[in-house]
């Protein structure tokens, strides 16, 4: 008889701030996943200062890419000062700016 294992893999992602330095590096989660198309995906969710954000994109490094820039828009141009249009579900506020 076959044992089979409860296991998760969990690949880990990083968004870095700028250029330069590692010190405004932050760490999160990516999952593979398919579009309604049947399109692979990538979502990450990485947590920065008091909240997470999130992305979909087609591949890794596009995604890398999209949660760099918006690490530098909460750092540097205050992205959520002004929280704006949110709703919470599950516990978490969503921004919907």
């Amino acid at each position: 008889m076959e044992k089979k294992l409860n296991i998760q893999i969990t690949e880990i992602f990083m968004a870095k701030a700028g250029k330069t330095g590692w010190d405004r590096c932050f760490h999160g989660t990516i999952r593979r996943e398919k579009d309604e198309n049947g399109n692979p995906v990538v979502i990450g969710k990485i947590k920065v200062k008091d909240g997470y954000i999130l992305a979909k994109a087609e591949d890794q490094w596009k995604l890398g890419e999209m949660l760099d820039d918006m690490v530098l828009m909460i750092l540097d141009h205050n992205l959520h000062g002004n929280k704006g249009v949110s709703f919470n579900r599950y516990g978490f506020d969503y921004h919907m700016n």
